[in-house]
């Protein structure tokens, strides 16, 4: 469903953009495919739908089927572009509690947060950089925990995070030539 809804919204951004540069060939479109001109949602259900959609997302996250789990993943990054300053947010601080060593209920949790983390890193980075940035140093003592000699599964996920994270995020270089988070 998050992929049709994504392809929805996506094709009513393309006709409204159609409409202003090309005229004529939305027009024509429209003939051509009626549903086109019926494709776009009101904001405020657009809304309805991802404050429905966002805890189910993030329940299949932590699903102990694999395939539900990586379903839920997918999800999380088609809901992530629809409106990544309210949804990525909510995902980030959803993985981080599973990190936290105080939360022991939701230790089995951790490999399938270290997962989501790691998808989360680049739309965070190309949206809104503040989104993960803020919340980098937390993220960072959390996961060391991650590296564990006797969970394999948790310590590759960890590592995994780290090196998107090392890929995405401007490390060393001359402090001169850094640029400052707003």
């Amino acid at each position: 469903f998050c992929y049709e809804f994504c392809c929805r919204i996506g094709a009513a951004g393309s006709m409204e953009m159609m409409k202003v540069e090309k005229p004529a060939l939305a027009e024509a479109l429209q003939k051509v495919e009626p549903p086109l001109s019926v494709v776009s949602l009101p904001p405020h259900e657009i809304v309805a739908i991802l404050n429905a959609l966002l805890p189910l997302c993030q329940q299949s996250l932590y699903s102990k089927n694999g395939h539900v789990g990586r379903a839920g993943e997918a999800a999380m990054l088609y809901l992530v572009q629809v409106d990544p300053p309210r949804v990525t947010p909510a995902f980030i601080d959803f993985a981080t509690r599973a990190l936290d060593i105080s939360a022991v209920n939701l230790s089995h949790q951790a490999p399938a947060a270290l997962s989501a983390l790691t998808r989360l890193l680049q739309p965070a980075l190309r949206s809104s950089p503040n989104i993960l940035l803020v919340r980098l140093p937390e993220i960072l003592r959390l996961t060391l925990a991650g590296i564990d000699s006797n969970d394999q599964n948790k310590t590759i996920r960890t590592l995994i995070l780290y090196r998107s994270l090392a890929s995405w995020v401007p490390v060393g270089g001359s402090p001169r030539n850094w640029k400052t988070v707003p």
